[in-house]
């Protein structure tokens, strides 16, 4: 089990097989990608033009910016962000925005591709920390949410993306942490402290990472009282 996973609530009990998972994390990043893939191969072409969380981007260009970010090495990103940048724009988000929004103009079926080989490059290499983990968790949500689609992500992968979040977050998110303990109901990990907030953990996800609003809570589930005999 990865050392930072022992921060987790969730790593004190047995949470299926966890034989892929590693300190850089490339096994949950890999069945994450895998399972964007999955999502994404379903697609009719109208849905890839529709807008995802992150703004004014579509579920094409999220896409293409995970393909750009993650199958790219380091030299590769620098380089094509670089060249955007320079020259091209003023904001160093702006040039992101254009070399991802290049990658997103291949074919769909060629997006998904792609995304499967970069899984398979993933665990086969063991390369992947947990920031490349938090751009596949986070963005996708970006795209399944607005689908109204539901993204598998393994409960040692959501929580280790929440717990780093909760770590270096902006000061608004820190400040709902140190009175509220969000609890994942469907996942078995919490982060924050005070008074339990619990929901799922895509929603609470969106939430840390700003792309929704804190979750209402939703009540704990008690079990019924046995009858006397």
């Amino acid at each position: 089990m990865a050392e930072f996973a022992r921060l987790l609530p969730l790593s004190l009990r047995s949470v299926g097989n966890e034989s892929g998972v590693n300190a850089r994390w490339s096994g949950h990043l890999a069945a994450t990608l895998t399972a964007i893939a999955d999502l994404l191969a379903g697609l009719a072409p109208e849905q890839w033009e529709l807008e995802s969380l992150c703004a004014g981007w579509r579920v094409r260009d999220v896409a293409g910016h995970l393909v750009w970010r993650l199958g790219s090495t380091k030299r590769e990103l620098l380089g094509s962000a670089t060249r955007a940048y320079v020259g091209h724009h003023l904001r160093p988000a702006r040039a992101i925005e254009a070399v991802s929004r290049a990658a997103a103009a291949a074919e769909p079926d060629q997006l998904v591709a792609r995304l499967r080989e970069i899984a398979a490059a993933r665990a086969a290499t063991g390369r992947g920390g947990i920031t490349d983990l938090t751009e596949a968790v986070v963005h996708g949500l970006d795209l399944a949410h607005p689908l109204g689609l539901t993204l598998p992500i393994h409960p040692m992968a959501g929580g280790a993306v929440a717990l780093r979040r909760s770590l270096i977050a902006p000061t608004e998110i820190k400040a709902v942490l140190r009175t509220r303990r969000l609890v994942a109901t469907d996942a078995e990990w919490s982060v924050g402290h005070g008074t339990p907030l619990r929901s799922t953990a895509p929603e609470l996800i969106l939430f840390l990472f700003r792309r929704g609003p804190l979750p209402a809570n939703t009540p704990e589930q008690k079990p019924p009282v046995q009858p006397s005999a």
